[in-house]
């Protein structure tokens, strides 16, 4: 009883602190969005090469065939399906899996972003497309820990998912003052949508941070790491955080996330750095103590363990990175 009262006050406070979801997402730094809709005439196959980021496709009207390069199962998607594809690999989509596919470029190449490309005269599939970039790792921090194809299969969030499709069709379709602007908000509120959907179909069969934000407790846990990523954070703090016993939160947390607190806790730290010493100007030390280490020393040990390089020569080649991209 008591850490039932203990939990439903800590929860209270939770809904009030950071969404580690959002975070996330933010923390990615979305770089650019290309967006647009394809109308096929008859039937085709088109191959994609690996890519950086995620795709969401939804489809608008008839039907075609997902498949992933390494993935032994082939989707059929209809009317209304939505599917965002996480692991970068290359993909197949057809409306007839017999046919040789053609390259992606050879369909799309000088194609302006925002339009809707006719391939065969239209008519038979219409389907939207948007391609999300990031700036960080922590788009791999979200990506690595989903399925390669993530999919919503319950009726109700399908039909809400269906609606930011005929409004994002619409849009293109009609070509309005702003359109571009309107279709990008669109697509990111359909992105989470469809991730936030998929996550209270599956998470109870799942293991990964972000599954486990759907265990209550675990969520509290999480995200107080989020919130505090410089605190000394022990098992037995996060424990109490959840209202839990130390063993059973270690065991939960372990189950649910797939690792241990502690090493959740450094991965969450190197990201972060990695995000700070990318950032003009930086300084180790002040990276250092901003993220809760006593000394650089240990910092840069720690940093080193987990990216392979040292914190100033990662920040050193992130730089010039950035510079060559802006050239």
């Amino acid at each position: 009883m008591l850490y039932d009262e203990s939990f439903n006050i800590h929860l209270r406070s939770f809904k009030n602190s950071m969404d580690p979801l959002s975070e996330v997402i933010r923390q990615s730094k979305p770089r650019g969005i290309t967006v647009g809709a394809t109308d096929v005439g008859s039937d085709v196959a088109i191959r994609f090469p690996a890519h950086a980021g995620a795709y969401l496709y939804c489809v608008e009207s008839g039907a075609c065939w997902l498949r992933v390069e390494g993935d032994a199962e082939v989707l059929e998607l209809g009317a209304g399906d939505c599917v965002v594809l996480t692991s970068g690999r290359p993909f197949l989509l057809a409306t007839d899996l017999d046919l040789p596919p053609v390259d992606a470029a050879a369909v799309f190449e000088g194609r302006p972003n925002g339009s809707i490309a006719a391939c065969k005269g239209g008519g038979h599939c219409l389907m939207f497309a948007a391609h999300f970039e990031f700036e960080s790792g922590f788009s791999r921090f979200l990506f690595d820990s989903l399925d390669s194809i993530v999919r919503v299969h319950d009726a109700g969030p399908k039909a809400k998912l269906r609606e930011a499709i005929d409004q994002m069709i619409d849009e293109l379709q009609r070509g309005r003052p702003g359109c571009e602007v309107v279709v990008d908000h669109l697509a990111h509120i359909a992105l989470v949508k469809l991730l936030r959907f998929h996550l209270s179909e599956v998470a109870h069969a799942r293991s990964g941070w972000l599954y486990a934000l759907a265990d209550a407790r675990m969520g509290i846990a999480i995200a107080s790491m989020h919130d505090a990523p410089a605190r000394r954070w022990t098992v037995a703090s996060l424990a109490s955080a959840s209202a839990m016993s130390r063993t059973a939160f270690a065991t939960r947390f372990k189950a649910t996330v797939g690792r241990a607190p502690h090493d959740y806790l450094t991965q969450l730290r190197m990201l972060m750095a990695a995000r700070q010493l990318a950032e003009p100007g930086a300084r180790v030390s002040k990276v250092a103590q901003d993220l809760g280490y006593e000394s650089e020393s240990s910092f840069s040990a720690a940093f080193k363990r987990a990216m392979g390089t040292p914190p100033s020569r990662y920040a050193e080649h992130a730089r010039a990175d950035a510079s060559a991209a802006e050239a």
